[in-house]
């Protein structure tokens, strides 16, 4: 009976709140069907996505589509399917053999270079260009990894006056080594003709290579140059019945070139043995009393001067024997 009377005291919703609740359920069940029509339609509905149709970063994936990239690929390594070591990747997509081209640079491998030429003689042959007039273009063999290292280094040097093959170590020595002349006439081992066979000396040769003035004459002697030394042995006469002279004196002088000494750097004079002689022995030509040391010596440019450094004073009438060896090609300290 109690029971009763308590639900029989609810009060039944007035209008308003009818049309409230009415409101609320309006809302709610709009909201549902939103919901289930996203899950209806949602492309990431969870029996519908397909994870290996995606690039994920962490799993090793083939991609069969192709991809555009406005930007640049950065990569440690681009690998192409059944590619080899023997192969260059194109940017084609291409491949082509490592034999097809000549690299600049190709460390620690042997290779062969082949020549095809066309009819343009400029694309004929292998061309070492110089970019100056005068500049000498060369090849080297036998290089180290160091530049500075010229062990066993071979140099082979095309200049404005000579063709040139030597080690890398002599070219200040333009002498040493192979040479060929810029017209092609000669050929020369350490300054050695060897084509055209030099002709055999003939007597008197002296006479072609050194000059001298009308108060000097020849006695005896010979003059010659071997395996890059000039050889002196003579004996010659001075008389000038005014001499009169305390000073430097030019005895004879070399004329040819190839019989001067020349230098690679600053040239200087080189000391040469020689003996003066005051007394002639009468009756002989080559006898002479009173020998004399003094000094002598020959320039750059082939003068043998004597008492530069004695400074006596030379009689009218006398004798010099001058007897030594110097070489031709000299090295400066400097």
């Amino acid at each position: 009976m109690k029971e009763a009377e308590s639900i029989s005291d609810l009060e039944d919703p007035s209008e308003e709140e009818l049309q409230q609740m009415k409101s609320e359920y309006e809302k709610m069940k709009k909201q549902q069907q939103e919901i289930e029509s996203l899950q209806k339609f949602q492309f990431f509905k969870k029996s519908l996505v397909d994870l290996s149709r995606f690039v994920i970063r962490d799993t090793a994936q083939t991609i069969t589509g192709t991809k555009t990239y406005t930007q640049p690929i950065v990569a440690n390594s681009f690998i192409k399917t059944d590619g080899t070591q023997n192969q260059i990747l194109l940017t084609n997509g291409g491949t082509s053999d490592i034999d097809d081209f000549l690299p600049k640079h190709y460390p620690h491998a042997m290779e062969q270079m082949i020549i095809e030429p066309d009819n343009d003689i400029r694309n004929q042959g292998l061309r070492i260009m110089k970019n100056n007039a005068n500049w000498d273009s060369f090849v080297l063999t036998g290089c180290n990894n160091d530049p500075t290292n010229r062990d066993g280094v071979w140099k082979i040097r095309s200049t404005s006056s000579q063709f040139r093959i030597q080690k890398q170590e002599d070219d200040a020595y333009d002498y040493k080594g192979l040479v060929i002349d810029f017209d092609c006439t000669s050929l020369k081992f350490n300054n050695q003709v060897i084509a055209p066979l030099p002709t055999p000396p003939i007597e008197n040769a002296i006479k072609s290579t050194i000059a001298y003035s009308m108060y000097e004459s020849l006695i005896w002697g010979s003059f010659m140059t071997y395996n890059g030394r000039a050889y002196i042995s003579l004996q010659k006469t001075h008389n000038n019945p005014n001499t009169q002279t305390q000073s430097a004196y030019t005895f004879f002088s070399v004329f040819k070139d190839e019989a001067k000494p020349q230098f690679t750097g600053t040239p200087f004079t080189i000391p040469l043995n020689a003996v003066m002689f005051a007394q002639k022995v009468i009756g002989y030509p080559i006898c002479w009393n009173g020998a004399i040391p003094i000094d002598c010596y020959i320039d750059v440019d082939g003068h043998v001067r004597i008492n530069t450094l004695c400074q006596l004073v030379l009689p009218d009438l006398f004798c010099v024997q001058v007897c030594d060896q110097y070489v031709l090609h000299n090295q400066s300290a400097n």
